[in-house]
């Protein structure tokens, strides 16, 4: 089957890279506009432009998908995985099989933009990819295929991302197949039992400490290694990034949550229920630091604000 694929970052890039390896033919891509970083502005490409480029596969970056629905209907099937737009019924509906979307989560938990980060930090110990058939919803449509996956106590929101799409690679290749045959069956979905994963706000970045550490750790590993969970310090000009952590039992009896405590160059910090050992942080204009290492140079004092 020839399928266009449309995605942009590093988890869209890996189930591009299984299609590529397939026996099905890659005849478009499209990616987001390359973004332009740093003080020199200069072009940086998407992780799936770089591959697409690397692997000298037809490349298409309009600023809106819509623009690039003729390149599309020269394809049996559109395969979406974290493109970063909304797509149009026209665009939907481009290629004569339909649109069809590898998704990071059990649909119909978690619909939205960020569900790798809130099943972590909901605490969830199985989450899975989604195959969709793409309406005008968002992620809505009917499921051909499901894949669970486990989410231990350690997993941060980087390896879970990577382990799922490398899953959801082998998921789209396995129903592309079935749709090939003439064999997919599709199944609606539940709406009684949607949530929804809302992109990530600054607002959500920061730790609770009248939260138990077991909340607060969630928070620490799903916003790593890119986003970083934040806490606040009257010490610290901006936020302080808390990147590794760990749930350590018990606390001091009547512990004020927030509160800092330092032993054997070891840093703790009281919570709600229990106590979160920072491992990993890292303060405004700083690197990131192991606690020994940070505990070297300075100390925070007193409490981070609750």
């Amino acid at each position: 089957m020839k399928v266009a694929f449309a995605g942009t970052p590093n988890f869209a890039a890996t189930v591009l890279r299984g299609l590529d390896e397939s026996p099905h033919e890659v005849g478009l891509v499209i990616s987001q506009p390359d973004p332009r970083r740093g003080r020199g502005r200069k072009t940086t490409p998407t992780p799936v432009s770089a591959l697409a480029r690397e692997r000298e596969l037809p490349l298409l970056q309009p600023a809106r998908i819509g623009d690039a629905a003729g390149g599309i209907s020269d394809n049996d099937a559109l395969v979406v995985a974290a493109y970063g737009q909304v797509l149009r019924a026209d665009t939907l509906r481009a290629a004569p099989q339909g649109a069809w979307n590898v998704h990071a989560s059990l649909l119909p938990k978690f619909r939205g933009a960020a569900p790798v980060e809130r099943a972590i930090m909901e605490g969830e110990e199985e989450t899975g990819v989604s195959i969709m058939q793409m309406d005008e919803g968002l992620d809505t449509g009917p499921v051909a295929l499901q894949l669970p996956f486990p989410i231990d106590s350690h997993t941060t929101g980087g390896e879970l991302a990577a382990a799922l799409a490398r899953v959801g690679a082998d998921a789209i290749v396995e129903a592309l197949t079935l749709l090939e045959k003439g064999e997919l069956t599709l199944a609606e979905q539940d709406s009684l039992f949607a949530t929804y994963a809302s992109k990530i706000r600054d607002e959500d970045k920061a730790i609770r400490w009248t939260w138990g550490a077991g909340a607060a750790h969630d928070l620490v590993r799903a916003l790593a290694p890119g986003i970083g969970a934040r806490a606040f310090h009257a010490a610290v000009e901006g936020p302080v990034k808390i990147w590794r952590s760990a749930v350590r039992s018990g606390g001091e009896a009547g512990a004020r949550p927030g509160r800092i405590r330092v032993e054997n160059r070891r840093m703790f910090v009281e919570c709600g229920v229990g106590e979160l050992e920072v491992l990993e942080l890292q303060v405004p204009g700083g690197r990131r630091l192991g606690a020994g290492a940070f505990l070297l140079g300075r100390r925070l004092e007193g409490a981070f604000e609750a």
